[in-house]
C-alpha cells in the first residue's frame, strides 16, 4: 500500500479541482500533451516526449504505479493544508487508472480543457484536514512523507506549556471528542489495508526464508517460528500519520502479548509499518534493545520485499 500525495488545482493557484472530484468519487489529471491520449495500453516510455520533467513523473506515478488500496491525500497549493483523504476503489494491488473518454469534468474557467485521466476513489467524508510542509510543491503526484506533517506535529508539542499560567488558574475541561482517531469510512479501509499488509509479510517470509507463519490467532496479528523460536508480530496501518504514534500504540501491545500472565515471551517482537519508519523511529528501537534488551524487530515494505532492523535472520 502506497500514501500519495495530489494537487487537484489547474496550476499551482487555479481552477480548484477538488470539489469536482469529491463530487464524482474520483482523482483527476491532465497534461496537454496527452489531454485526449488514452493511456491504458500504453507503456510508460510511450508517453508523449513531449511531457517532461515534473509533469512526466507525475503521470508514471498517476497512470500506472497507484494501486486499489492506496491512500491518496490531497495537497492544496493556497491553503497549505491536507484537505482530503480518500482510498482507491479498485481491487487491491491492482493498477486503478482509467481514462474517461465520454464524459470527463472540465475546468470551471476553462471548459475547453477536459481531465480524462482518472482513479476511482472512496471519499472520507469525516476526514479533519491539517496544516502541512509540502516537500515537493511543484509535482502533482507524489508519495506522502510523513515528515511533511511531523513537522506541524513537531512545532506543537516543542510549543506547548510556553504560556505561562498561573498554578490556581482553573483551565478550560478537556475536549472530550479531541482524540477521536478514526471514522466509520477510515475503519474499514484499515481493516482491508491491514489484511493486505499481513498477507504481504506472510508471503515474503516464505518466499525469503521458509517460514510458514499463522495469523490472528489469540489477537495477534502473526506469529511464526524460525530457528528453534517463537516469533510474534504485531502490524499497523500508519494511515498517512505520525509513524511515531503507531509504534507506541504497537509497543503497549507487544508488552502485553508477551508479558501479561499466562503468556510466555516470544523469542522476537515483530513490529510491522505500512510505510518506511523516520530515522528516528529507528534510533528509538535500536535504544530499546541496547538499553532494555528488548528483543523488537522493525519492518517496512520495500517495493516487492520488506526491509527490517535488525537485519534478520538475526546473528
Amino acid at each position: 500500500m502506497n500514501i500519495w500525495r495530489m494537487k487537484l488545482r489547474a496550476g499551482n493557484h487555479g481552477d480548484d479541482m477538488w470539489p469536482l472530484c469529491r463530487d464524482r468519487g474520483v482523482v483527476a489529471i491532465t497534461y496537454s500533451p496527452v489531454t485526449n491520449t488514452d493511456l491504458t495500453d500504453l507503456a510508460k516510455e510511450d508517453v508523449d516526449p513531449k511531457v517532461t520533467t515534473a509533469a512526466r513523473s507525475s503521470i508514471y506515478r498517476f497512470a500506472w504505479e497507484i494501486m486499489g488500496g492506496d491512500v491518496i491525500l490531497v495537497g492544496d497549493s493556497v491553503s497549505k493544508s491536507m484537505v482530503a483523504r480518500g482510498y482507491v476503489k479498485s481491487a487491491p494491488g491492482k493498477r486503478a487508472y482509467r481514462y474517461n473518454a465520454r464524459s470527463p469534468m472540465t475546468e470551471p474557467s476553462n471548459p475547453a480543457i477536459p481531465w480524462r485521466h482518472e482513479v476511482p476513489v472512496v471519499w472520507d467524508h469525516d476526514f479533519v484536514p491539517f496544516r502541512y510542509r509540502d516537500g515537493a510543491p511543484r509535482i502533482t503526484v507524489m508519495h506522502f512523507d510523513p515528515a511533511w506533517a511531523k513537522k506541524t506535529d513537531e512545532l506543537r508539542e516543542s510549543t506547548a506549556g510556553m504560556t505561562p499560567e498561573a498554578e490556581d488558574e482553573e483551565s478550560d475541561p478537556l475536549d472530550e471528542e479531541a482524540y477521536s482517531r478514526e471514522t466509520q469510512a477510515s475503519h474499514r479501509n484499515i481493516v482491508k489495508l491491514h489484511a493486505a499488509l499481513s498477507n504481504r509479510f506472510r508471503r515474503w517470509l516464505r518466499i525469503s526464508f521458509g517460514v510458514r507463519a499463522t495469523q490472528e490467532r489469540n489477537r495477534v496479528d502473526l506469529t511464526f517460528s524460525h530457528k528453534g523460536g517463537k516469533h510474534l508480530a504485531e502490524l499497523k496501518i500508519c494511515y498517512g500519520a505520525n509513524t511515531r504514534h503507531a509504534i507506541r500504540e504497537a509497543l503497549g501491545q507487544l508488552f502485553e502479548y508477551n508479558l501479561y500472565p499466562p503468556r510466555s515471551a516470544a523469542q522476537s517482537w515483530w513490529l510491522v509499518l505500512d510505510q518506511k519508519p523516520a530515522v528516528t523511529d529507528v534510533r528509538y528501537i535500536g535504544l530499546l534493545r541496547e538499553k532494555y534488551h528488548l528483543p523488537l524487530s522493525l519492518a517496512w515494505p520495500n517495493e516487492e520485499n520488506f526491509e527490517v532492523y535488525p537485519r534478520f535472520p538475526a546473528s
